[in-house]
């Protein structure tokens, strides 16, 4: 295991984060890695702007009227803001579908000022405020489109799993036999794959011609995010910050448990992060460290997200007592091969 991110305390390093990294071109090039880059993850909620590509398939946008702004909340594993939680009953109230029929469960913010923000407002927790509801409204108007059952959208042999797992496979260009499948926190199939097959994904969406006819509707999901960042996760959050700060040609997205996906359109890039033990703060360290190293973000844009790329330690008074710092470089495979 690496030692890739260590977090300080006064003198001492006082932990570290192993990581994983694939940096892919979109001509399937495997050019950078740290770690093991074939390391076998859950791709968890990264993959949703891929998840996205069969609501635009289905036309059930068009028979809806959903927005871009709307589009790029179906991506979005969003922090259930008030405009959040609008948002999904908005969607769901264009194809006249009841919120009960979202099956991706309760759970409270992850943000703790928001939630007290909800509790002051006493408005009751419902499933529009978990943060994967964006996603499901996009599954239920895609099935309401196609006169498919509401009931069992989540089932892997629902038509809308079987068009989201065909798109993995396609996108990832990897076996839909060699998926693994398992259920993520919402309830919705998730599926594993090795890390640089995502971030071969990820240069695809970013290289959108690769894709055929499925062109089209990734430059719509792609570019939605971009105009709409606070809709794919919400204040204080790494893919908010992100894109807008560099969302004219960088779009990244998280996952749970460590995992962070970037696609680079300038450069036809993708980048596929794991950090072993889970840690958000330390993907988006390790994220913003792969983009330093890799000249894909400028002095201005560093200083802007510095938080994000090295985040300090408080104590309770506020006090700065350590930080978080990247210690690792990336191995250039295409000059080692040269």
């Amino acid at each position: 295991m690496n030692k890739a991110i260590e977090v300080t305390r006064g003198s001492l390093i006082e932990c570290t984060h192993s990581v994983h990294i694939a940096v892919v071109n979109s001509e399937g090039e495997l050019i950078y890695s740290l770690g093991n880059p074939k390391k076998v993850i859950y791709a968890r909620s990264s993959v949703k702007p891929i998840q996205a590509i069969q609501v635009l398939e289905t036309k059930a946008d068009k028979r809806f009227n959903i927005s871009d702004r709307e589009i790029s909340f179906m991506c979005s594993s969003h922090s259930g803001e008030p405009y959040h939680v609008a948002c999904t009953r908005e969607i769901l109230k264009k194809a006249n579908i009841s919120v009960d029929k979202l099956n991706c469960g309760i759970h409270v913010p992850g943000n703790s000022q928001i939630y007290k923000e909800l509790i002051e407002s006493k408005e009751p927790l419902t499933q529009e405020h978990n943060n994967c509801s964006g996603k499901h409204s996009g599954m239920l108007i895609s099935a309401k489109n196609l006169n498919e059952d509401l009931d069992t959208y989540l089932d892997i042999n629902h038509p809308v799993q079987q068009r989201i797992l065909e798109n993995i496979s396609f996108v990832c260009d990897y076996n839909k036999e060699d998926i693994i499948i398992g259920i993520d926190g919402c309830g919705a199939p998730v599926h594993a794959m090795p890390l640089e097959k995502f971030a071969y994904g990820f240069s695809r969406l970013a290289d959108s011609k690769k894709l055929g006819q499925k062109e089209a509707y990734v430059n719509k999901i792609i570019s939605s995010m971009m105009k709409y960042p606070e809709m794919v996760a919400g204040r204080d959050r790494f893919c908010t910050a992100l894109m807008r700060v560099c969302g004219d040609r960088i779009f990244g997205k998280a996952g749970a448990q460590g995992v962070y996906l970037v696609g680079d359109k300038n450069n036809k890039l993708g980048i596929a992060i794991k950090v072993d033990d889970g840690s958000g703060q330390a993907t988006a360290c390790a994220t913003m460290e792969v983009l330093r190293q890799l000249k894909l973000i400028n002095k201005k844009e560093l200083k802007e997200l510095e938080k994000f790329a090295n985040p300090k330690l408080l104590n309770a008074r506020k006090d700065i007592i350590g930080e978080m710092r990247p210690n690792f470089k990336l191995n250039n495979l295409v000059n080692a091969e040269g």
